[in-house]
């Protein structure tokens, strides 16, 4: 089902002040310190060469005005061409050399961000939509790309601003106040929009991670909205998640496009203002006609620095939110994080839970006082219910989650102790839901082990029994798979994750539910490879198949959480407990007498 949305704010959000964020941000700029040189210098010279031009002007009526020829005037008119292509390849400059530190300042925190992500633990996954983090990955990032740009400008219209006024104030004080007296108008519009834009931002960049999620929640789950003819009804809810997008759209861009036409105004007072008061002052002598043109040439140049400068602070705020909705990623809590001083060796593979308590949500415990001992090399199937807790058993092993209670010890040593990473490399986890990455057979199966040689790929491909069905495929080992190994069948990729468990060669071997997907003939394939994967290598299956389960050397039985019995295959059924009934509902099918039961009956 298609979530709706509920609110524009994820738990792990923060708020920052301007001044952290801005601190923060600055650290990304310092490695291009050089280039950052050379931009300033750029808008220096942009704003000094601005005034020139409408100078020219200026010069060329004075000519004029003193009864002189064309020839006097060409001079100025050739400065203003020459003036106005310079002031037009600094601009061309200044873009490129922006845009270079905007993208490289960009890739770094999408690094940063991407880094953090693969940090997370697996609660983290688990309570917050893919698509929802994906558009603070990239939305969020190009909003940010946006401000970048916005706040070169910005420097570069505060620049021009103040090199237009020092101008204007050496020309014609008279008419510069009235000019200025249009300043305290605009900067008043331009706060008023400011705190709007950054809150109505926020609230519309969350409502697309909505409609992100939506789209990736209907793609995955499109075969089962066709199956249950969920096409309408999901057409029904994708609206009214996409109706808040255009809720949360439309306030923003009111917010950001609707000073424009408050500003347009205020420039046709200033023309008024000029032509008016100018008017009044050629007619006392205290400046000439020329003059007046002047200031209103630089009025253009003048207003529309004031403008963006008072206009961009609502795009600049819109790139703060974005840059509080990036770093709330980076910087949301890790709840499984390296020791100070993790351990770092090779594990021969003793297990052991004591009083392992465990839940995913307070008040409802999955494992309820586990213990268990595993030696070395020693195989253990897990049996039990669905929401017994079997998966939680291995999602501890692995660390994806810390227990709530008790402890779990590898040779010994808490796995909390243990270097994660160093740990992971060596245990293997095969479960029921495959995932393969795009990306060609051989790059799948090389996955945990980038520089294994093709001789080594070659051979655990043939332990696995994979050898048949991948020479079939159109390029081999070099077949190039679609998302997630679409394509291939199940029990085909269930071979391919065997294979790539293999090739890392781990002390400690977990499958879970693993050959749940295969089909009968593909199982008895793989279930000599199955021995060979096992042997010498402590495991612990969690299965519904009963020739996995009979080879085992110890069989738990799980029920509600907690291990109810324990024992081998023949004296499990003797005791006539849970597990003689999972044997009569799920395992009893699958034995050989059975199957010969079934045959004799179909005989006669």
């Amino acid at each position: 089902m298609m979530r709706r949305t509920t609110g524009t704010t994820e738990a792990y959000d923060r708020k920052y002040s301007d001044i952290v964020l801005l601190s923060r941000f600055f650290k990304y700029l310092t490695p291009y310190v050089l280039m950052l040189v050379g931009i300033v210098i750029g808008i220096l010279a942009s704003a000094v060469v601005t005034i020139f031009p409408p100078t020219m002007v200026q010069n060329a009526f004075d000519a004029l005005d003193a009864g002189e020829g064309w020839i006097a005037v060409l001079p100025f008119a050739l400065w203003y061409l020459l003036l106005s292509l310079f002031l037009w390849v600094i601009q061309v400059v200044l873009g490129i050399m922006v845009t270079i530190v905007t993208q490289k300042v960009i890739k770094q925190i999408q690094i940063e961000t991407y880094i953090s992500l693969q940090e997370h633990d697996m609660m983290f996954f688990d309570t917050n939509a893919t698509g929802r983090i994906m558009s603070r990955v990239t939305n969020d990032s190009q909003e940010l790309a946006d401000m970048l740009n916005i706040v070169t400008q910005f420097i570069s219209n505060l620049f021009m601003l103040v090199t237009v006024l020092v101008w204007m104030f050496i020309v014609n004080w008279r008419l510069t106040f009235i000019t200025l007296a249009m300043a305290p108008f605009v900067f008043v519009v331009a706060f008023l929009f400011r705190r709007i834009t950054r809150l109505t931002t926020g609230d519309w960049r969350a409502a697309i991670g909505e409609v992100n999620a939506s789209f990736q929640e209907s793609v995955s789950g499109i075969s089962v909205a066709k199956a249950f003819g969920r096409e309408a009804k999901s057409k029904e809810e994708f609206t009214v998640i996409n109706h808040a997008t255009f809720y949360y759209a439309k306030k923003r861009a009111f917010a950001v496009m609707g000073v424009w036409p408050l500003m347009d105004g205020i420039s046709v007072i200033g023309v008024f203002g000029i032509t008016l008061y100018g008017s009044a002052l050629i007619f006392g002598n205290l400046a000439s006609p020329s003059v007046i043109l002047l200031f209103l040439l630089l009025l253009n140049r003048f207003l529309y620095p004031l403008v963006r400068v008072a206009s961009q602070f609502s795009t600049i705020q819109s790139g703060f939110a974005a840059m509080e909705r990036i770093f709330s990623i980076v910087d949301a809590k890790k709840e499984i994080t390296n020791p100070e001083n993790p351990i770092t060796r090779e594990i021969e593979g003793t297990i052991a839970l004591e009083q392992v308590h465990h839940q995913y949500v307070p008040g409802e415990q999955v494992l309820k006082d586990i213990n268990l001992d595993i030696k070395t090399g020693e195989s253990i199937a897990v049996v039990g219910h669905t929401g017994a807790g079997k998966t939680t058993i291995a999602s501890l092993l692995m660390r994806f989650y810390d227990i709530y209670k008790g402890s779990i010890k590898i040779d010994g040593v808490d796995l909390r102790e243990y270097d994660m990473y160093n740990l992971r490399s060596q245990i293997g986890l095969v479960s029921q839901d495959v995932f393969l990455f795009s990306g060609t057979v051989l790059d799948n199966i090389r996955y945990g082990k980038l520089d294994a040689t093709i001789d080594e790929v070659n051979e655990v491909i043939n332990v696995v029994a994979a050898q048949e069905f991948i020479d079939a495929l159109p390029d081999g080992l070099n077949t190039e798979l679609g998302e997630r190994g679409k394509g291939l069948s199940a029990g085909q990729r269930q071979m391919i994750s065997f294979a790539r468990t293999l090739l890392t060669d781990p002390k400690i071997l977990i499958l879970d539910e693993a050959t749940a997907a295969v089909d009968a003939y593909t199982e008895w394939k793989i279930q000599e490879a199955l021995d060979k994967l096992l042997a010498n290598r402590t495991s612990i299956v969690i299965a519904h198949r009963l020739t996995t389960i009979k080879n085992s050397d110890r069989i738990i039985v799980l029920d509600q959480g907690q291990i109810v019995e324990e024992g081998d295959h023949d004296s499990l059924i003797e005791k006539g407990g849970l597990y003689s009934e999972l044997y009569e509902t799920y395992f009893k099918h699958q034995s050989a007498e059975w199957i010969s039961e079934i045959s004799d009956v179909f005989a006669d």
